[in-house]
């Protein structure tokens, strides 16, 4: 297995090559280039590697420009700091994108999907990369970390995580703190809490309840198949869990 690395830092490429023969100690890297113009020779002269480490930005252009000068078959796994080459870096004989620093677990993935797609001739679609790829690059979502309360003449915040509960009571979203001081939110729904916070920390058990993870102290088995949750502070309400929610609160609670 003859793979051949294009990165024009010497550092980053030493890296790549360590990881590449920690991963696979049985695959040989045939060169290490740094240019456009040089791996465009490298192909001209009738090299043919099983599969080309390219990075997308070299020290005379983009790397892009390698398969305008030359058709190029061989398989590519993308090494960049930049990830908004991705896209059209998957046109390009892609077999995965590797955001820098690269590490020996995302290494193995890569190759684990080389070895299955390419070298057992079974191409991955191409909707199904770009598909992939889209997923990976979506943005990062936040959540609140404030509301901002009601008191006297003020907005006063406090923090989403000081809140063992949210609740819909009498017609209002309230909060309740785990100090138990209750809460009179600007917010009309839980619905509208629920895209507001992390789901990681909150639960939304029922139509009326939005849990914190930290108030739930224990869960009990309830009729038919429901649950009952226990939280610190104690809820005037019983917090209960549908039948068919059960199993999904259940996995929630336990990560």
């Amino acid at each position: 297995m003859n793979i051949l690395i294009v990165e024009d830092e010497l550092h980053a490429a030493r890296q790549l090559s360590d990881i590449i023969r920690q991963c696979r100690p049985d695959y040989h890297i045939d060169a290490i280039l740094e240019s456009v113009e040089g791996t465009v020779r490298y192909f001209q002269d009738s090299h043919l590697p099983d599969l080309l480490f390219l990075d997308i930005h070299l020290s005379d252009g983009q790397s892009f420009e390698i398969f305008d000068a030359v058709e190029i078959s061989t398989p590519v796994i993308f090494t960049t700091a930049w990830d908004e080459y991705a896209i059209r870096a998957f046109d390009c004989n892609s077999v995965d994108y590797l955001l820098k620093p690269v590490n020996a677990e995302r290494m193995e993935k890569a190759l684990v999907k080389y070895e299955k797609h390419w070298r057992g001739h079974q191409p991955v679609p191409a909707a199904q990369i770009l598909q992939e790829l889209k997923q990976m690059l979506l943005p990062v979502r936040t959540y609140r970390e404030n509301f901002l309360v009601p008191f006297r003449d003020q907005l006063l915040p406090v923090p989403v995580k000081d809140f063992a509960w949210f609740e819909l009571r009498n017609g209002r979203v309230t909060g309740t703190k785990f100090d138990k001081t209750l809460l009179v939110l600007e917010e009309r729904s839980v619905d509208d809490l629920m895209q507001q916070v992390d789901p990681r920390y909150f639960y939304r058990a029922n139509r009326q309840f939005l849990v914190n993870r930290n108030a739930v102290r224990s869960v009990a088995q309830h009729f038919k198949g429901k649950l009952m949750a226990h939280l610190h502070p104690h809820s005037q309400e019983p917090v209960i869990i549908s039948r068919e929610k059960a199993q999904d609160f259940r996995k929630w609670i336990s990560c």
